[in-house]
C-alpha cells in the first residue's frame, strides 16, 4: 500500500529481498515487511560502503526526555543540565497555543563513535542466557518465524549471509526514511533526502524539489497540507514507529529550537535477533498484566529447572491469549555506522545546547536501532509463516529496549 504522497514501497515477499530501483523523490510509505522489496532512486547499496574511520573528537550521551514525561539529562562539553519536562504541557496539534518559553530546548538524539557497552557484550535485552549457544538458538528460530532454512542461519566464519546483509541494509533504508518524516514532522520543514544523505537546517530556507520538480522554499509553509500533522496524528510515523518512541518527540518546540543535522549511513550490521512466542505488543497493551510474561517463565525455569512448570506457565500464558497465541513477535537489533553532524541550538540566543560547534567536520557515529514484526500462521494452510510488518521500537537504547515480553 502506498500512502497519498507516493514514493517509496515495502512489500512482502516469500524468499528474495531485491536492490533499490527507481521510484520518486519523497520516501513515504504505509508499511514495511520482511523479507522486502525496497524501490529507491540510487542504485547504490549500503552493503557497498566501507567506514571512513572513526573521528577523534570528544562525543557524548544526549537523552533529553522521557516516556514518563519526568527529569532527563544531558551532557555536552563536560556540563550537565537537568530538565524537568512535568513543568511544561503541549498540544501537539499547535505549538502556537502554548507558551513556548516554558519548553526546553532539546532534540532526544544520541552522537557517539561508541557502540554502547550492551550491545558489544552481545546482550540482545531478550531476558535469555547471553551465550554463544544460546544466541545462535534463538537466531535459528527467529530465522524460521522469517522463512529462512537452518542453512541461511548456520555460522561460517567471517561470512554473512545474504539475507542478514539485505535485512540489515532495509533497516538502514528504513531508519533513514522513518528520520526523515520525523523531522519534517516536529519542525514543519522540508528535510533534504539525497539518498543516502538526509539532511536538515532549520535555520536557514531549504530549496528541495518536491514530486512535481517544483522547487519549495522551507519557510513558506501557507500551502502545506501537513502544518497540523503532529507526530501523534501522522499515519506514516505510527506505521514506521512505536508510539512509545514518538512520544520522546512530542514536547520539542521549533519555535525555540534549531536544529541541524546530516547523516550518511556507512555500513549496517545485524547484530542480534530472537523470536517471542505468543506474546506481541498489542496484546500486552489490551491486557498489561501480561507484560512480562515469557521472561517470567525464563525465570521460572531458572529457578526451578522443571519442564513441567514451564509447561504450566506456557499453558496458562496461550489460554489468557486465546486464539492469537499462534502469533510471535520477532525482535531484531542493528547497528548503523554513519558520518554524523549534529546541533541544536537555543534560536534566541543563539547558543549551541547540544552536539557540536559551527564549523565542525561531519564524525563517524554508531546508532544502535531496534526492530520487531510480528509473524502469524498462513492463512492458506501451507507450510512457513506470514509476516507482518516491521516496526521500529527504540533506538539507541533511548527506551532500554522498549521491552514487553
Amino acid at each position: 500500500a502506498r500512502s497519498r504522497r507516493g514514493g517509496y514501497s515495502y512489500s512482502s515477499c516469500s524468499r528474495q529481498l531485491s536492490s533499490p530501483t527507481c521510484s520518486p523523490r519523497r520516501p513515504v510509505v504505509s508499511s514495511f515487511s520482511s523479507p522486502l522489496v525496497v524501490k529507491h532512486p540510487s542504485t547504490r547499496h549500503l552493503r557497498g560502503w566501507q567506514p571512513q574511520g572513526l573521528a577523534n573528537n570528544n562525543a557524548s550521551l544526549r537523552y533529553n526526555s522521557t516516556s514518563d514525561g519526568g527529569k532527563s539529562e544531558e551532557s555536552n562539553s563536560g556540563t550537565t543540565s537537568t530538565i524537568d519536562a512535568d513543568t511544561t504541557t503541549t498540544r501537539a496539534s499547535s505549538i502556537a497555543e502554548i507558551d513556548s518559553s516554558n519548553l526546553p530546548v532539546n532534540f532526544p538524539w544520541r552522537h557517539s563513535p561508541t557502540t554502547p557497552t550492551r550491545v558489544l557484550d552481545g546482550d540482545d535485552l531478550s531476558g535469555m542466557p547471553n551465550n554463544f549457544r544460546a544466541r545462535l538458538v534463538r537466531k535459528i528460530i527467529a530465522s524460521r518465524e522469517l522463512n529462512r532454512t537452518f542453512w541461511e542461519v548456520l555460522p561460517v566464519p567471517f561470512y554473512v549471509h545474504e539475507w542478514e546483509g539485505e535485512l540489515a541494509s532495509n533497516f538502514t533504508t528504513a531508519f533513514s526514511l522513518g528520520l526523515e518524516e520525523l523531522l519534517r514532522t516536529v519542525f514543519k520543514v522540508p528535510v533534504k533526502n539525497d539518498y543516502p544523505v538526509i539532511s536538515v537546517d532549520t535555520s536557514v530556507s531549504i530549496k528541495v524539489r518536491d514530486d512535481d520538480d517544483v522547487v519549495a522554499d522551507a519557510t513558506d509553509t501557507s500551502n502545506d497540507d501537513d502544518e497540523d500533522t503532529s507526530v501523534e496524528t501522522n499515519e506514516y510515523l505510527n506505521v514506521m514507529f512505536d508510539k512509545k518512541l514518538l512520544q520522546q518527540y512530542k514536547h520539542i518546540n521549533p519555535q525555540n529550537t534549531q536544529l541541524k543535522l546530516t547523516i550518511r549511513p556507512l555500513e549496517a550490521t545485524l547484530c542480534s535477533i530472537f523470536a517471542v512466542p505468543m506474546l506481541y505488543r498489542e496484546i500486552v497493551e489490551q491486557k498489561p498484566h501480561l507484560k512480562g510474561g515469557y521472561q517470567r517463565i525464563e525465570k521460572a525455569f531458572k529457578e526451578s529447572k522443571s519442564y513441567e512448570k514451564v509447561k504450566e506457565l506456557t499453558y496458562e500464558l496461550a489460554d489468557e491469549i486465546g486464539k492469537d497465541s499462534y502469533k510471535r513477535t520477532v525482535i531484531a537489533e542493528a547497528t548503523i555506522r554513519c558520518m554524523e553532524f549534529f546541533q541544536v541550538k537555543d534560536r534566541r540566543s543563539g547558543d549551541v545546547v547540544e552536539g557540536m560547534q559551527d564549523g565542525a567536520e561531519e564524525e563517524e557515529v554508531v546508532h544502535v536501532v531496534r526492530f520487531e514484526v510480528v509473524t502469524d500462521k498462513r492463512r492458506d494452510g501451507e507450510l512457513g509463516r506470514e509476516v507482518g510488518n516491521w516496526k521500529i521500537i527504540d533506538w539507541d537504547d533511548m527506551l532500554d529496549g522498549n521491552i514487553f515480553h
